[in-house]
């Protein structure tokens, strides 16, 4: 937990198929008495990913959502997120958290079957 913020909660899901999109939802709470502009940023590996808006006002006890999304790479990642709270002249990082997403399977489905050609024997 940060002075200023605190992240809640990450809503990510558990797994995902590599090249999907994943999508992220990072809930801010503002810890402070007062209301202030809180951002967020996201990353896994070496890849940071844009979490929207891009800032936001949140009243004092006051929880926001920030998303994005991020392309899923070939093998389990963890996924960090940051919170920031603008002091009047600067960004100051406050708060991290961090979710672990594996690596899901591509599950093949059948969508038709039929028999085109037959031969009697």
């Amino acid at each position: 937990m940060g002075t200023y913020t605190q992240i809640t909660e990450i809503v990510a899901p558990s797994s995902a198929v590599a090249g999907s999109s994943v999508s992220i939802v990072a809930k801010i709470k503002n810890l402070g008495t007062y209301a202030f502009y809180i951002c967020a940023s996201g990353k896994y590996d070496d890849t940071i990913f844009y979490l929207y808006p891009e800032y936001a006002s949140v009243n004092a006890g006051a929880t926001y959502s920030f998303s994005g999304s991020f392309t899923m790479p070939t093998k389990k990642v963890r996924v960090y997120v940051w919170s920031y709270f603008w002091t009047g002249s600067a960004w100051y990082l406050d708060d991290t958290a961090y979710v672990d997403i594996d690596l899901a399977a591509l599950t093949p489905a059948i969508t038709q079957f039929q028999i085109v050609d037959y031969q009697k024997v």
